[in-house]
């Protein structure tokens, strides 16, 4: 990049930011570390700024493989100011500019709760400096730079573009304050019109706030969608090519061949590295991410699967903590989509997790894994769905539940069109078929003592922490090899553990636990 503008830019960063961030804008060294993104293959980590006293802040870079220049966006994550991470919560996005063309940066920040979100804004100025001195190394026009926030996201990208240096801003499922004069930058705010933790009324006055000062905002509700975009469902996902339009009208084309992710079939063997929407069932179209360890082999295998309440959620929502951690460990995972409702009931995705372990296993030569060693593992949702397969299959090496719904009968007390039980096994009121319906499928009900041995993971400060402590109880009463790790006040979600310290030893554990049930990783 040609001194001139990253000085501007870095002079812009100080200036708004001050204090530390003088030195911190003053173009640190671009020092690639080992591939960071298991969402994307090849994006690449760096450490973009250290605050005094406190840990590297963290960045995520991709670039599209032409190896041109071309204009990019920022991604912000939510978390209420005090959880998420460059992995959590923005996977989808991550996919979405990737095929659109577009080269991407996805950054943690300083996670100091509410009345320190100032720290977090000049975090994010702080990367936009870094980005426009790097620009010529990240293949990045700084001149086209859009900034996407989701959450609390939102507010940090609107008081990102009042520093200038911003193409425009995008607001999906955003948390909102007081609108700043942004005269001719570009706004789209896309929201949830079912969200009651910020109504949409809240965002059309934001969106009248910005007007009234000369700027542009555009409005685009999604009909049904409740706060946060990681919990639209499948039929709610037409918001993503208005949200690419409106990118293209504001930045211009990206790349002409950009990097896509095309369901594919397995037909070789794979090396190492990531690999993208792999078919395991062609009748169903279902496919899984499959990240493949270097070295001899073969590898222990790790089969992930989504939550999102039996309807939402895909292969890279919610289970997203998880792919570092299990790579960094030499374990092989593949993470899987299955069937949502109201395509498929419970019984509908309990088969799609069969097809895809009865696939690995006829496929491990593919993957250079031992298939015997299988452990699968799921969360909210999919922890009734590998509870409930771990039951059945004796053969697995081990099941991982994350905070699971073990017992369908505590739920059906209150029953809607839009309740779980409702929606999984069309039950509209209770009597004994019913009742004998929800036991078969409640992992509590169907346990033994010889099935494989279960971790159970779970945050004591969440609703289903009942679930959990029932759950081991009932497998200490019938002799079921258990064990339970319980993390004090840990909310729902291991997305929401993200950031925070005193929750971050589940993932050593896990790894741990893995490598004792499979008696290593070979």
């Amino acid at each position: 990049m040609r001194p001139r503008v990253c000085a501007v830019i870095a002079a812009l960063a100080t200036a708004l930011a001050g204090g530390w961030h003088e030195a911190a804008a003053a173009c640190v060294p671009l020092l690639p570390r080992p591939p960071a993104s298991y969402i994307v293959p090849g994006a690449q980590e760096f450490v973009y700024a250290t605050p005094p006293g406190g840990a590297p802040l963290l960045l995520d870079a991709f670039a599209q493989p032409d190896g041109k220049v071309h204009p990019a966006v920022l991604v912000i994550h939510g978390g209420g100011w005090t959880t998420g991470s460059r992995v959590a919560h923005i996977g989808q996005f991550l996919e979405l500019l990737t095929e659109a063309g577009y080269q991407w940066v996805a950054i943690d920040y300083r996670l100091g709760g509410a009345g320190r979100w100032q720290e977090a804004a000049d975090d994010v100025r702080t990367a936009i400096a870094f980005i426009g001195c790097h620009a010529r190394a990240l293949h990045i026009d700084p001149t086209r730079l859009v900034v996407l926030g989701e959450d609390v996201g939102a507010q940090l990208a609107v008081h990102a573009a009042t520093g200038g240096g911003v193409g425009g801003i995008a607001l999906v499922g955003g948390v909102y304050a007081q609108a700043p004069r942004l005269p001719g930058v570009p706004t789209l705010a896309v929201h949830g019109g079912a969200d009651t933790e910020v109504a949409v009324g809240q965002v059309r006055e934001f969106c009248d706030r910005i007007v009234a000062f000369e700027g542009t905002c555009e409005l685009d509700v999604v009909d049904g969608a409740i706060h946060r975009a990681e919990n639209w469902r499948p039929s709610q996902w037409h918001y993503k090519p208005r949200l690419v339009a409106w990118l293209r009208r504001v930045l211009g084309a990206g790349a002409a061949r950009p990097l896509a992710f095309a369901p594919q079939p397995v037909r070789d063997v794979f090396g190492p590295g990531l690999h993208k929407r792999l078919i395991y069932n062609a009748r169903t179209g279902m496919t899984f991410d499959a990240w493949v360890p270097a070295g001899a082999g073969p590898h222990v295998p790790v089969l992930l699967v989504h939550g999102g309440g039996w309807e939402a959620g895909d292969r890279v929502t919610y289970i997203t903590p998880l792919f570092a951690p299990l790579a960094d460990a030499g374990l092989a995972w593949f993470s899987m989509d299955y069937r949502l409702t109201p395509d498929a009931t419970n019984a509908g995705q309990l088969q799609d997790l069969r097809d895809a372990i009865a696939f690995l296993r006829q496929r491990a030569g593919s993957f250079n894994i031992d298939a015997r060693k299988l452990v699968i593992v799921g969360e909210s949702a999919s922890g009734q769905m590998v509870a409930q397969i771990g039951a059945e299959d004796a053969s697995l090496a081990g099941v991982i539940s994350f905070y699971g719904v073990y017992d369908f009968l505590p739920m059906a007390a209150n029953l809607t069109p839009r309740s779980a039980v409702t929606r999984l096994f069309g039950i509209t009121h209770l009597d004994d078929q019913s009742r004998a319906t929800l036991r078969t499928y409640s992992p509590l009900h169907s346990a033994h003592k010889d099935q494989p041995p279960l971790l159970l993971v779970n945050g004591t400060g969440e609703g289903l922490w009942a679930q959990g402590q029932a759950m081991a109880a009932h497998l200490q009463a019938i002799g079921a090899r258990h064990q339970m790790l319980a993390l004090d006040g840990a909310p729902h979600g291991m997305e929401n553990w993200e950031g925070q310290p005193q929750w971050q030893h589940y993932k050593a554990r896990v790894v741990e636990w893995i490598g004792r049930v499979t008696g290593g990783r070979k």
